[in-house]
């Protein structure tokens, strides 16, 4: 699955590149951008936006943008497990604690079709009133 991590803090920012290469081990095509670099992502399976508190209103915003795109869009980082209510309001799938494993797991499940309402750390709206809260 191609996969796109976007992250919104400094080029500093260590979270989403060791993401990346726990991915690319576990067989995922993954690309990591700033949030100010961002080119290729409309060929990408999945997004996933990575902010802490600092950031969290630019991720934000870059999440209203790229949900144009109709492709699933993740809020993840220190931002979203601390705030997950208000971040689920925003995008679909949020991610509350265990990055790496939590995206390889939603990556693989989508990739093969299969339901991901089981999936530990990952909130996500599953209709319009109903809120799984995992």
């Amino acid at each position: 699955m191609k996969i796109t991590l976007i992250s919104t803090g400094s080029g500093k920012d260590a979270g989403p590149k060791e993401i990346a290469e726990f991915l690319k081990n576990n067989n995922h095509k993954v690309s990591v951008f700033n949030y100010r670099t961002i080119t290729k992502i409309k060929d990408s399976d999945l997004i996933v936006v990575s902010a802490n508190s600092s950031t969290h209103e630019i991720a934000s915003e870059l999440i209203k943008k790229l949900k144009r795109l109709n492709k699933p869009v993740v809020y993840a980082g220190i931002y979203p497990s601390l705030n997950p209510k208000k971040c689920i309001k925003e995008t679909d799938l949020v991610i509350t604690g265990r990055p790496k494993e939590t995206i390889l797991e939603l990556a693989n499940k989508l990739e093969n079709l299969q339901k991901i309402s089981d999936i530990p750390n990952l909130w996500f709206a599953a209709t319009k009133d109903k809120l799984i809260k995992n």
